[in-house]
């Protein structure tokens, strides 16, 4: 996909509304190794029979966003660099890779290409310094996948990678606003209310989009607020149907990225049509006789 295109791509996708495509979603979903014909599946949208129009399997192409949030210790961010290059370098052959920032708004670093060299070198060239940019990525990288699922017959996913402290993004999230004349204002319990809000409408906008998002986190933090920022990325990350992970140590940095990325290139998905007059939250079944496949059960319509 020619650097233009993926630049103009963007570039609609960071204002303008997610795009509709032509009355139909994907969902992502998962069955076991030794398992197969998930593409034989049939889906039910409201308790009634869709039409499957594509499935694709992990045999068939795919097309990874890969967005860095990177700007704490750099003894983690070189242990993240070089295992994300070890996987990348790994990919089969029909995986094209973009390399994208989220420092101070999502920027292309590299862009797509089935070499993963170019994709490598952007993320050991990426600056590491700033502040965090995870919350304010992750719709506009949801977005710019759904905009290019509308026009590529590929499997798309969004990978994460970011060492994000709650403390350390422009906006504060840590004080939300006390009213100190009422004293049964919420605010005096629970200091973590702006955050929750934020990654609640978080996961509520990332629903209303089709490619699997996941976010591999280089620290675990304990600290209250922090738990509830962690608790909330693993809520958002999941209504995409994809998942959060959060290292405890550095040994475990390659272990979760190695996961992710297994994780991604083993996802089926399969294009259902919608029927009209949908509510605003629905529900989908996916059924394949003598197979139990993983898969996101809720969506919400994409938001104008």
């Amino acid at each position: 996909m020619p650097r233009l295109l993926i630049a103009a791509i963007l570039a609609t996708a960071l204002h303008a509304a997610p795009p509709e495509i032509s009355g139909f979603r994907r969902i992502s979903a998962w069955i076991a190794a030794s398992e197969s014909g998930l593409c034989s599946a049939s889906v039910k949208v409201e308790g009634k029979p869709s039409e499957v129009l594509q499935c694709l399997s992990p045999r068939d192409g795919l097309l990874l966003f890969t967005v860095t949030d990177l700007t704490g210790d750099l003894t983690l961010i070189n242990e993240a660099r070089d295992a994300l290059a070890a996987e990348l370098g790994k990919l089969p052959a029909n995986t094209w890779t973009a390399a994208l920032s989220a420092q101070d708004g999502l920027h292309v670093l590299s862009d797509p290409s089935g070499d993963s060299a170019a994709a490598i070198a952007a993320i050991r060239g990426a600056r590491t310094t700033g502040a965090a940019g995870l919350l304010d990525a992750m719709e506009p990288a949801s977005r710019l996948a759904t905009s290019v699922l509308a026009k590529s017959k590929v499997r798309i996913a969004v990978l994460h990678i970011t060492d994000s402290n709650i403390y350390d993004y422009r906006e504060d999230y840590t004080n939300p606003v006390i009213n100190y004349s009422d004293s049964r204002d919420l605010s005096r319990r629970f200091p973590d209310a702006l955050i929750r809000e934020r990654t609640a409408k978080l996961a509520s906008s990332l629903a209303g989009y089709d490619a699997p998002v996941f976010v591999v986190h280089l620290a675990y933090l304990r600290d209250r607020l922090n738990e509830a920022y962690q608790l909330g990325l693993r809520q958002a990350t999941e209504a995409t149907g994809g998942s959060a992970v959060f290292c405890r140590s550095q040994a475990e940095i390659p272990s979760a990225i190695g996961g992710a990325m297994a994780r991604i290139l083993a996802h089926y998905a399969i294009d259902f049509s919608l029927p009209k007059d949908l509510p605003r939250q629905f529900t989908i079944e996916l059924a394949s006789p003598g197979l139990s496949p993983e898969y996101r059960s809720r969506f919400s319509s994409r938001q104008k």
